[in-house]
């Protein structure tokens, strides 16, 4: 087939490309000998070498580069005027009228777009070509994010970019012939905005092949027994999680391994100051990427019971080989697990001593690390979700009919 693979193909610097769903998605396609072309708008002063690379991965890019400056002032503007600054700070008229020009040329026969950025790119391209909507984790939902941690008048602007952007989903939900998402959570997100839209969910995957287990497995010995919570601070349940798991298992814990280290890791800063609520342990948010802190952990917890994020608790920890204790809650939600690749306890009593036998035995950490580790080689890599992402484009036909109305006027809508 012939797609075209709309996104952010140059992202931010510290988010490698090669990290990003999209790119993973796109070569498992490339594998399968589908014709891509990437197309994107991108405001990075320095794209020599990204675009490169990109170009000798992929070959045919069409893309438009916008000084940062002035995508600032329009996204001001648009403020101003009920448009998406979003959408106003990506809008280029020389990529939209490239594309016009490729889609007369070339017969694409699938469109796929990645980033709500470029919706307003799909949304005008012919109705009878399939489209293909992978919202990830809902851009729109980030703004809300926002909201929540915001202060006024910040509050008011991210909640209204918020729906400006969700109108925007929603029209493209509409249009595509098959929607992604990357959870469950997620997934609900999409269907309460765009009832009745066909939706599957492909999780993000995780690098297992060549990755270094953790440290205590080399020469190097920790002097400090260490147990890594890998959480997501922004949301309050998670938060909850880690202030009971630290006010509840670790003086417990403490009794039985004194000096135990508790070091707590999100990639994105905590909703509120969590000084005093977690006194004691080692906080280290905004981390763009959380491998080595995991490498330098001996036991992970997933102390889950408010929260709901398997990824980070329990799949990221397991893909560095670390042995995990997890609550019940976080094993129903573990798909495929057949109860040997992590300890399950959950009274404060019974985690505090299975996560004190695994810290005083090596040879038991090592044997479920890899037992974990196997497991998500087995079904949750990369590779497998990018070939569950292939299948479902594969499966994608040509619509019987095309839609009624312009593919335009409901996101046009949005903006006003």
């Amino acid at each position: 087939m012939n797609i075209l693979m709309l996104g952010r193909w140059v992202p931010p610097p510290r988010r490698p490309v090669r990290a990003m769903r999209e790119y993973r998605f796109a070569r498992q396609l490339l594998s399968r000998s589908h014709r891509l072309t990437l197309a994107f708008v991108t405001d990075n002063p320095d794209t020599a070498g990204p675009i490169s690379a990109l170009r000798s991965e992929f070959g045919d890019l069409e893309f438009a580069a916008v000084p940062r400056a002035w995508k600032s002032l329009t996204g001001a503007v648009s403020l101003a005027t009920g448009e998406s600054c979003t959408l106003s700070y990506f809008r280029s008229e020389a990529l939209r009228t490239r594309l016009g020009d490729r889609m007369r040329r070339t017969p694409y026969d699938l469109v796929c777009v990645s980033s709500s950025s470029m919706i307003q790119y799909a949304l005008a391209i012919d109705e009878t070509i399939p489209l293909v909507v992978d919202f990830g984790e809902v851009d729109s939902q980030w703004w809300l994010q926002r909201a929540l941690r915001g202060s006024f008048p910040s509050i008011r602007f991210f909640r209204t970019e918020a729906a400006r952007l969700r109108a925007a989903e929603a029209a493209a939900a509409r249009r595509a012939t098959r929607c992604l998402a990357a959870s469950q959570e997620a997934a609900e997100i999409v269907k309460r905005f765009a009832p009745g839209v066909e939706m599957a969910v492909v999780p993000n995957g995780l690098e297992v092949d060549n990755v270094p287990g953790p440290l205590w497995r080399s020469n190097w010995r920790a002097k400090t027994p260490t147990v890594v919570l890998n959480t997501m601070l922004e949301r309050e349940m998670d938060l909850r999680d880690a202030i009971e798991f630290h006010d509840t298992v670790m003086p417990l814990l403490r009794e039985r391994v004194p000096g135990v280290r508790l070091r707590i890791v999100s990639r994105e800063p905590s909703s509120v100051p969590v000084g005093n609520a977690l006194a004691g342990a080692e906080v280290t948010a905004s981390v763009a990427d959380p491998v080595p802190l995991l490498q330098q952990a001996t036991v992970a917890v997933a102390p889950l019971r408010h929260g709901r994020d398997i990824q980070r608790s329990v799949l990221e920890p397991m893909a560095v080989g670390l042995a995990v204790v997890a609550t019940s809650v976080a094993r129903q939600r573990l798909e495929r697990a057949g109860g040997e690749e992590l300890l399950v306890a959950d009274e404060p009593k019974d985690l505090a001593r299975k996560i004190a036998d695994l810290l005083l035995d090596e040879g038991a950490r090592t044997e479920l690390g890899a037992r974990g580790q196997g497991f998500v080689a087995e079904h949750h890599s990369w590779s497998r979700m990018a070939s569950q992402f292939v299948r479902l484009v594969e499966a994608v036909k040509q619509p019987s009919a095309p839609h009624s109305g312009p593919a335009t006027e409901p996101l046009a809508r949005a903006q006003l």
